[in-house]
């Protein structure tokens, strides 16, 4: 027996070696992940001693003549900290969002000091307080910032490291990494006052290359081309955010199309060539096998609705959701249904500044947002007082000048009709004593309104190289919308809505300072408190004030007008008042706007441009979708 499985393991060596492949044996440990978290964290201390120089200059600055010097500081600062940042807002991504890179706003974090507002703080508080007036009162804000990002730092390398990597996950972070550089990187989101977002993007880049290549050691024949490949888009990703472009003049249309897109896609693919087991370390909305950031499959709605009755991909609950979505059983006195506010014609919206109610002459309080693509998100209503698609549907029943009802009177409507009883039994059957409940009813409407994608519009098709076709105007106002005008920087791609790359984990709103009425000479703010008088307590503070939810805008040429008031009628309209300012820049004091009040300069040509390109997001073919 001994001597037969002796002669069998020869024959086994043989076979490997005339295959031309590499024997491996099973017990070969994987160094791949010691190398790099070698690295990592030596990049982490080096970060970590630049962010301890920085707290020094900042604490013996005396006078402005400092001031340069801190401003070099704070860039060099942040240009070590894009060499780790791909990795650790993988493994740390809410403590980097509130207290390492985050947004330079003040914030009430579900994960950290509940129920306080931690004021702006880390490297984006920096990177603006920096650039703003020279003055000793902003020299002791930078002392502050900078003592908190010290103490921040400090503490985290204590728990965070060393960090225990995996190769499939230095892939995701890698992959993720790309994503963050076309979203926050080149839009400028993540440099607020230096606008330095395409070096920092290379910084980034570079890093992650370099991490890549520790995978050449042990890499399978069958990859190797793979990884040449890879190679070359790297390094033609160095050249192009290496070719010291105006940050206005960055073709980022063509980085997504050439550079972006194929390496998110070919990582992935080298991925599986090496037989590389996919062992994620956390869960978010990305989902790992799609291939292009511009998949209708890139971003998992399944994740926004892990709560729900039943998960919202089952053809039957959509198909039953439809039938509800029509039926005006749903309201009090059988006048309205759901599609009264949400007309497939006007892209699930209504046309009017604010939706009838169900009395005469009386409107309700805000415009119909669009429903298409509103399951990427995780809140809801413009004012965001509902956490998932399931609850947004009780507000709409309980509703005063809406349904008017309650869910024991729609049970009641439903049970006498058998078509209805006949599906919800096909669909809930055995779940609860009774098909026909609160829960099963919110269930099928979410699972239809989560059905509810549009990423077949030309420009989806156009970067998923499907057709060659797409007008140049478009082209030109993609790279505005992405650049110059900032749009891209809270409309945040695929879903151009205001969930947050690269692991869209949560829903953002902002102040715009939106008006009563579109006039620039003697304008009025708009009275509605907005998220901050949504009834929960996590929002009532005064910076949320007049805040928003930042909707998609995708199918907007069809859901004019605009705004949670109905202020603007077109597009234009919309450009215009952003290219002002916002409230702030029109003159008005608009505390704790988020919209950066100094004027755009946007020309005509150009605002006529990015609405060519908001125009071609249109995409009408979701609506009859079932989500199978």
């Amino acid at each position: 027996m001994k001597k037969t499985s002796i002669l069998l393991g020869s024959i086994s060596i043989c076979l490997l070696l005339f295959s031309g492949r590499k024997a491996v044996s099973p017990y070969q440990k994987d160094t791949v992940p010691e190398k790099v978290a070698a690295l990592y964290a030596a990049n982490f201390q080096k970060f970590q001693n630049e962010v301890h120089s920085l707290a020094a200059l900042a604490n013996n600055a005396t006078s402005i003549d400092e001031w340069e010097v801190l401003k070099k500081q704070v860039e060099k600062t942040r240009l070590v900290y894009k060499e780790i940042e791909f990795i650790f807002d993988y493994y740390q991504t809410f403590y980097n969002g509130t207290y390492i890179n985050g947004a330079p706003l003040p914030k009430v974090s579900e994960y950290f000091e509940a129920d306080k507002v931690i004021p702006p703080g880390g490297l984006q508080a920096l990177d603006e307080a920096v650039y703003e007036a020279a003055s000793i009162e902003n020299l002791q804000h930078i002392k502050v910032l900078a003592n908190g990002l010290k103490e921040r730092v400090d503490f985290i390398a204590k728990i965070h490291l060393p960090v225990n990597l995996k190769s499939s996950q230095i892939i995701e972070c890698i992959r993720s990494g790309i994503v963050r550089i076309f979203t926050l990187g080149v839009t400028g989101f993540d440099t607020p006052g230096s606008v330095n977002g395409l070096q920092e993007s290379y910084v980034s880049w570079q890093s992650m290359e370099t991490t890549f290549l520790y995978f050449e050691a042990g890499i399978s024949p069958e990859a190797k081309a793979e990884f040449e490949a890879i190679k070359e888009l790297f390094a033609q990703g160095k050249k192009v955010l290496n070719a010291n472009t105006h940050f206005n003049d960055f073709d980022r249309l063509s980085f997504l199309k050439e550079v972006v897109n194929p390496l998110y896609a070919a990582l992935l693919e080298f991925q599986n060539l090496n037989n590389i087991v996919l062992e994620p370390y956390k869960k978010h909305a990305q989902n790992y096998q799609a291939k292009n950031i511009f998949d209708v499959d890139f971003l998992n709605t399944d994740f926004y609705s892990e709560l729900v009755y039943l998960p919202l991909d089952n053809p039957k609950t959509i198909a039953l959701g439809e039938l509800l979505f029509q039926d005006p059983q749903l309201s009090k006195d059988n006048m309205m249904s759901c599609a009264s506010c949400h007309n497939p014609n006007k892209g699930f919206s209504d046309g009017l500044p604010k939706s009838i109610s169900n009395q005469e002459g009386v409107f309700t309080e805000r415009n119909a947002q669009t429903l298409m693509d509103a399951g990427y998100s995780t809140r809801y209503f413009w004012d965001m007082r509902a956490s998932d698609l399931e609850r947004q549907v009780i507000h709409v029943i309980d509703n005063d000048l809406e349904f008017n009802t309650d869910f024991d009177a729609i049970v009641n409507k439903l049970n006498k009709n058998d078509n209805y009883n006949k599906l919800f039994k096909e669909a809930y059957g055995g779940i609860n004593t009774e098909d026909i409940n609160q829960r099963s009813i919110s269930n099928a409407l979410a699972a239809y309104v989560n059905s509810l994608k549009s990423f077949n519009s030309p420009f989806d098709k156009y970067v998923r190289n499907e057709t060659k076709e797409y007008p140049e105007s478009a082209k030109r106002g993609f790279n505005l919308f992405m650049g110059k005008a900032a749009c891209g920087s809270c409309h945040f791609a695929p879903v151009f809505n205001g969930t947050i790359p690269p692991f869209y984990l949560e829903s953002e709103s902002e102040v715009l300072g939106i008006t009563q009425g579109f006039d620039s000479i003697a304008p009025r703010l708009d009275t509605d408190l907005g998220r901050m008088a949504n009834g929960l307590k996590l929002d009532n503070h005064p910076f949320l004030r007049n805040s928003f939810k930042t909707v998609t805008v995708r199918n907007a040429a069809l859901t004019a007008p605009y705004m949670h008031n109905g202020l603007f009628d077109t597009l234009e309209e919309v450009l215009a008042f952003y290219n002002l300012g916002g409230g702030a820049g029109m003159g008005l004091e608009v505390e704790n706007q988020t919209l950066p009040d100094t004027p755009l300069d946007l020309s005509q040509q150009e605002i006529a441009d990015i609405i060519a390109f908001m125009e071609t997001l249109t995409d009408t073919s979701g609506y009859g979708a079932r989500g199978d």
